[in-house]
C-alpha cells in the first residue's frame, strides 16, 4: 500500500497528482539525512530541558499539554525556524508552496513549524480521526530520524479525502467518539471507531522511511500516527499550511493572550 503513494522525484506537478488521487504523498530523502541531523540535534537540546519554555527568539516549548488524555506523550517545540537556518528552508520550500497553492488554487503558505519527538508513553496517541468538518488543510511532515514500525509512524487511510459521507456520518449521525485507550474518557467530534470506518480499514498505510522523508497529507483524510513501541522514538517537524502567502508566524493553539499573560511572550515583535 505503502508503495502506491512514493513518488521518488521533487516535481510539484509529480506530487500534486499524487495528493489529489490519494490524499498523501510520501518522498523518501528529500533532504539529506545531515540536513535534518542538525535540526533535530537542536530540537532535541531544547526539548530535554523539563518543562514548558519560552526564548527569547520567540520559538516556545510546550510539554505534556493533553496530561491525561490521548496525545498526552506529545512533545513540541513551535517556531523551529526561529532558532534554525535549516527549518526555514523547510518552511519556505518553494516546491511545497507550491504544491499546496496548486491543491487549492489560491496562494498557501505556513503559519508555524512544529517540532514533535514521539515516545512509548502509558497514554497511546490519538486514535483514528480527521482533524477538522469545515476545511481541508495541507500539512508536510519531515521525519528528522529513521522511523520504522517501532518508532510510530504517522499512517493514513488512502482516499478518504474526498469522503464527504463519511464525514457527513461522523458530524451528523455517529456523533463523538473516545480516543481508544483514552484513560480520560473524553469524546472528540472527529475521532473514528474502527466500526465507523469499516472496510476502509484496508486502505491503511504506515509511512516508514529514512530520515529525510517528508509526506504531504490532505487533513480531510483520516489519519493517525501509530503509538511508539519500546525503544522506538520518532522525531518530526510539520508544516502547518493556511491560505495566504508569506504568513506570519501564528501561535496556533494557544489563545495569544492568554499566553502572554501566562509565559509573558510578546509575540508580536516576533512575526515573519
Amino acid at each position: 500500500m505503502l508503495e502506491r503513494v512514493i513518488r521518488k522525484g521533487t516535481d510539484a506537478a509529480e506530487l500534486l497528482a499524487c495528493m489529489r488521487e490519494f490524499g498523501i504523498c510520501v518522498v523518501p530523502g528529500y533532504y539529506a539525512s545531515s540536513f535534518v541531523d542538525t535540526i533535530r540535534e537542536a530540537c532535541v537540546a531544547r526539548i530535554d530541558e523539563p518543562g514548558d519554555m519560552n526564548y527569547p527568539d520567540g520559538s516556545y516549548k510546550r510539554f505534556d499539554a493533553y496530561q491525561g488524555s490521548a496525545a498526552a506523550a506529545n512533545e513540541r517545540i513551535y517556531h523551529i525556524d526561529c532558532f534554525s537556518d535549516e527549518a526555514a528552508r523547510f518552511r519556505h520550500d518553494p516546491i511545497l508552496n507550491t504544491v499546496g497553492s496548486e491543491y487549492y488554487g489560491d496562494p498557501h503558505s505556513v503559519h508555524l513549524c512544529l517540532y514533535e519527538r514521539h515516545r512509548p508513553h502509558p497514554v497511546p496517541v490519538r486514535g483514528f480521526h480527521v482533524d477538522t468538518f469545515e476545511t481541508s488543510t495541507y500539512k508536510v511532515m519531515l521525519y528528522l530520524s529513521d522511523v520504522e514500525e517501532k518508532d510510530g509512524p504517522t499512517s493514513y487511510l488512502i482516499g478518504t479525502h474526498t469522503d464527504d459521507e463519511l464525514r457527513r456520518m461522523k458530524e451528523n449521525v455517529w456523533g463523538p467518539a473516545v480516543s481508544p485507550g483514552d484513560p480520560s474518557g473524553t469524546k472528540h467530534p472527529t475521532n473514528f471507531t474502527d466500526e465507523e470506518l469499516g472496510d476502509r480499514l484496508q486502505r491503511h498505510v504506515k509511512v516508514v522511511g529514512p530520515r529525510g522523508t517528508i509526506v504531504l497529507f490532505d487533513t480531510f483524510g483520516v489519519h493517525k500516527g501509530m503509538p511508539p513501541m519500546a525503544g522506538g522514538e520518532r522525531h518530526v517537524l510539520v508544516n502547518y499550511y493556511r491560505k495566504g502567502a508569506d504568513l506570519p508566524r501564528s501561535n496556533f493553539g494557544f489563545d495569544v493572550k492568554a499566553d502572554h499573560q501566562r509565559y509573558a511572550v510578546d509575540y508580536k515583535k516576533y512575526k515573519a
